[in-house]
């Protein structure tokens, strides 16, 4: 499926989620209603959302308040106090004065990553070599083909190759390592794969450091190589190589059709 399909359907299911929130709300407010007309009822303090708190929000306190909430209407696993919520993260988005729960926050001191990788996708590091890493062009959100450089077993030659491409870029970081009894910073990068590609992606790193080519953010094609052996890159002139030959997605047969002749004119008709 394309990004732009992928970002559509994620369009629909935002407003959705966001409809079905709404009617969940109502539908409290109804119960409360028809609680508090039918005389008095134990109350408890419950911590609802000010004003509507999106997904991935860290809350803070002029986003959430105290209400008397009636015990019989209270949500299982309602937050009861304000210090309670402050510095989570919101790990769905929560309506305008929807109780607060427990299961719809992401504890305080974790990170946004996990709320950025879409169900049935991987968020996977690697290390990068200098220049990607500290280039500042590789950025979240950016678009990057893998690039290794290495020798095959039972080959001589050093090749490159492309082993992924259009990969989406969840963040960027530096991790401790230990060279020459010193530990040292070593670039780091997090991509949005499948599970099949973190396996791809995990052989592809045995060949440290990798590289990664920066994409076009409109460019999502396909295209096909055969990777480059030492021995032909020098066989060059240092001229540009021609573009690299797209995919072709192989068709079905082409439909049986017959002629027509009115007059001098020949038409095509298709046979379905």
């Amino acid at each position: 499926m394309k990004p732009g399909n992928v970002f559509l359907v994620a369009i629909l299911v935002g407003a959705l989620a966001a409809a079905m929130g709404v009617r969940y709300v109502h539908n409290l407010q109804q119960q409360i209603a028809e609680i508090r007309n039918s005389g008095n009822r134990p109350t408890v303090d419950v911590v609802v959302a000010n004003d509507q708190i999106p997904i991935g929000s860290r809350i803070e306190a002029n986003q959430v308040k105290l209400v008397a909430w009636p015990i019989e209407a209270q949500p299982e696993g309602t937050a009861r106090a304000t210090k309670d919520v402050l510095g989570s993260i919101a790990r769905a988005t929560i309506e305008r004065n929807q109780p607060i729960l427990h299961q719809d926050l992401v504890a305080q001191g974790s990170g946004l990553l996990p709320l950025m990788i879409p169900e049935g996708m991987r968020g996977m590091s690697v290390r990068v070599d200098t220049v990607t890493g500290v280039s500042g062009f590789i950025t979240p959100n950016s678009h990057v083909d893998v690039v290794i450089a290495g020798q095959a077993e039972g080959e001589q030659d050093q090749k490159s190759k492309v082993v992924l491409q259009n990969v989406k870029v969840l963040a960027t970081g530096k991790s401790i390592e230990q060279k020459d009894e010193k530990p040292v910073e070593v670039p780091t990068v997090t991509l949005l794969v499948s599970p099949e590609d973190a396996e791809r992606l995990t052989l592809a790193a045995r060949f440290e450091p990798v590289r990664l080519a920066l994409r076009n953010y409109r460019d999502e094609e396909v295209v096909k190589t055969s990777g480059i052996v030492t021995r032909v890159l020098f066989e060059g002139d240092g001229r540009p190589t021609p573009g690299a030959t797209k995919v072709v997605h192989a068709k079905g047969p082409a439909p049986y059709s017959v002629e027509i002749l009115l007059g001098e004119k020949v038409t095509r008709q298709p046979l379905f």
